[in-house]
């Protein structure tokens, strides 16, 4: 287990802390008093409120809480009102965990590429696939936490100081699943926040059929991959990130692509080929897998049923809404200060996004930003202005109010339906 002393300070202040100073408890003792007696704040760091960029730049190094006001709802991110005491556990040691909870393709990558090369500090996750050393082995955070989360970079990268944004993708987002596995409560998608996996040395007996091993050294072909997970109360703050949903259900067909290429499956990628008539197939495909389950299930109505119907893909649809409904059922649960940020908002005003992004992780800007390139709007080339209008219904029924004020944005079914009255008047003539 790795054991490491609290790196020195690298920069001097932190937001919101009355002495500028860091903490010097261990990160490898996450032990500290109950906090049972701390009092609810539901409505000071859980309920969103629209957040100015510009007024960002306004706050001081001592500000006690981030409070703003709205300028333009479109461009800006969400950002909860919090205070580094607003923390579920005002005396956990540092550095503390934060989340990075995205829904799959939503700009997870992107995110946490940037923060790590602007910042020169690693991130962490709860899949240890992803940071696999050189005998195999994954590293944890916490040296008390043998399950996870695992340091991405543990040789070449320090730790933060303070926050540490780490990985999780949660629960219910199985493409391949039927209604009754991907369809999760907030206990099942908690569980799921918190697990991941990781490498293990095989017994002995598995690594040599049963005859003892001479060698003192390993290699990935010599540990077993095992599930693992972590105690909720080391979860501190997280960062909600929102991608539009058929930009976002585009970008995961793209990825199966990917893998598809990685394995040479020339047969699946000529039969799904990366372009809009591909994705419909695709989706068809996907669709019908699923049809009997979605038919004889009494988990949805019979107008959740009906709109299935119109919308290619509508499994992902469904579970992407879910998925957000109950992230931010979870945070609220676990009295999370919570900053929500949109993608797009890469796009719009990258800067003040990205400060946003630091400010909330205390984290020091030590390197320039990496260029970001926008990607594709693909909602009007890869579906029919009659299957988003469909696919929005879908959305707007199945989201809580809390989840449709972040998901609003989206939503452009006045555009669609003028042009659809437009094409029948045209049509008419």
């Amino acid at each position: 287990m790795l054991q490491r002393e609290q790196p020195q300070p690298l920069y001097q202040r932190v937001p919101g802390s009355p002495d500028g100073g860091t903490h010097p408890s261990s990160p490898s003792s996450r032990g500290g008093p109950d906090t049972a007696e701390r009092t609810m704040r539901k409505f000071g760091f859980i309920v969103c409120i629209m957040a100015s960029v510009a007024a960002m730049a306004a706050f001081g190094k001592n500000a006690r809480q981030f409070v703003a006001t709205v300028s333009d709802s479109s461009t800006l991110p969400f950002r909860a009102v919090h205070s580094p005491e607003d923390d579920p556990d005002a005396s956990a040691p540092w550095p503390r965990l934060a989340w990075l909870m995205s829904f799959p393709n939503s700009g997870t990558s992107f995110t946490m590429k940037m923060v790590g090369r602007v910042t020169g500090l690693t991130a962490a996750t709860n899949y240890g696939k992803e940071c696999v050393e050189k005998d195999g082995k994954n590293i944890p955070l916490f040296d008390d936490s043998p399950g996870g989360p695992f340091i991405l970079h543990p040789n070449d990268r320090e730790i933060p100081q303070r926050y540490v944004m780490t990985k999780t993708h949660c629960g219910g987002r199985c493409q391949t699943c039927g209604l009754s596995k991907y369809i999760e409560t907030p206990e099942s998608f908690l569980e799921a926040c918190l697990k991941g996996g990781h490498y293990i040395p095989k017994t002995t007996a598995n690594k040599n059929n049963g005859k003892k091993s001479s060698s003192s050294t390993s290699s990935l072909k010599d540990m077993e991959f095992v599930n693992s997970k972590y105690d909720k109360k080391l979860v501190q703050r997280a960062i909600h990130l929102i991608r539009d949903p058929f930009d976002n259900l585009v970008s995961r067909f793209h990825l199966e692509q990917h893998e598809k290429t990685k394995k040479n499956r020339t047969e699946w990628l000529q039969s799904y080929p990366n372009t809009a008539e591909g994705f419909q197939s695709w989706c068809g495909y996907m669709d019908g897998k699923s049809l009997k389950d979605e038919t004889n299930s009494d988990l949805i109505d019979d107008k959740v049923r009906s709109l299935f119907k119109k919308i290619p893909c509508h499994g992902d649809f469904y579970r992407y809404t879910q998925w957000h409904n109950l992230a931010l059922e979870v945070v609220e649960d676990l009295d999370l200060p919570t900053l929500v940020v949109h993608y797009e908002n890469y796009e719009r005003n990258y800067e003040g996004a990205v400060d946003a992004v630091l400010d909330f992780l205390e984290l020091p800007r030590n390197n320039a930003l990496p260029e970001f390139i926008a990607g594709k709007r693909y909602k009007s080339l890869y579906f029919s202005d009659k299957q988003r209008l469909a696919a929005l219904k879908l959305v707007r029924y199945l989201a809580d109010e809390e989840t449709w004020e972040l998901l609003e944005r989206y939503d452009d079914t006045t555009e669609l339906e003028d042009n659809a009255a437009e094409e029948e008047a045209y049509e008419s003539q």
